[in-house]
């Protein structure tokens, strides 16, 4: 299993490559470090997972999408009804591989900000709360595609999933919305999950907030996983036209 799904990870990131979302995700990354330049703060040990929260939570939800509305065009998904790969193995092999531009996004930033600025943050804590939290989104982005036709429908979704889960946590986060009431009732979403939990690198989140929103992120994950399972097959004959 291990050969077949290393073999899928890298044939998904030749796709990427194809596609040019590689490139699209190191221009998104630099211009997250063309704010980091031209802030005038030197220690960023608060902005990069800030920064990092948006480009995880926007970008896994929509490269994955991207890449499944692409398959769809060129019909690859006819091929999977007839090849020995399982379902587990394919879309496995699609999250890992959406969750690497994450991480080097994630490092092209905290670099920079080692070499150029001051951040105080053990880089391999925001490396595994990165990977959760792009897991997490990237299967927001595979539910969403066997809901949307084509890529602007993709686009509409992913912009509601954004006023409704990720906008309220931003002008929290922001402090442009201050009521404590709206503040509390961000918990509920997984957006201010996977914020406390990048926050939580910078040592100014409470232990349990960390833990909560590792346990949300968590079980979150494995509904959504067996939610994407389940529903994986209705998917694949529809968009094999049986």
């Amino acid at each position: 299993m291990m050969n077949k799904l290393q073999i899928l990870v890298q044939g998904e990131l030749l796709r990427l490559r194809r596609y040019n979302l590689f490139a699209a995700s190191i221009f998104v990354s630099a211009i997250w470090v063309g704010i980091l330049h031209f802030l005038n703060v030197e220690n960023v040990t608060n902005i990069v997972p800030q920064l990092i929260f948006l480009d995880v939570t926007t970008m896994a939800t929509l490269l994955v999408g991207v890449t499944f509305i692409y398959e769809r065009e060129e019909s690859t998904i006819r091929t999977l009804l007839v090849s020995p790969i399982s379902k587990n193995q394919y879309l496995l092999g699609k999250i890992i591989s959406n969750i690497i531009p994450s991480i080097l996004s994630l490092t092209i930033m905290y670099v920079y900000s080692k070499l150029f600025k001051t951040i105080e943050i053990n880089y391999f804590l925001l490396l595994g709360a990165v990977i959760l939290v792009s897991f997490f989104h990237s299967l927001i982005g595979i539910l969403l595609t066997y809901f949307t036709k084509d890529f602007t429908g993709l686009v509409m979704a992913i912009m509601t999933i954004f006023i409704i889960f990720l906008l309220p946590v931003i002008l929290v986060e922001f402090n442009v919305i201050t009521s404590e009431i709206f503040s509390k009732l961000t918990y509920i979403l997984p957006t201010k999950s996977a914020l406390m939990l990048i926050m939580g690198t910078t040592g100014t989140t409470h232990g349990w907030e960390i833990l909560v929103s590792l346990t949300y992120l968590i079980l979150g994950s494995i509904v959504l996983y067996f939610i994407v399972l389940k529903n994986f097959n209705s998917y694949a004959l529809r968009e094999s036209g049986e």
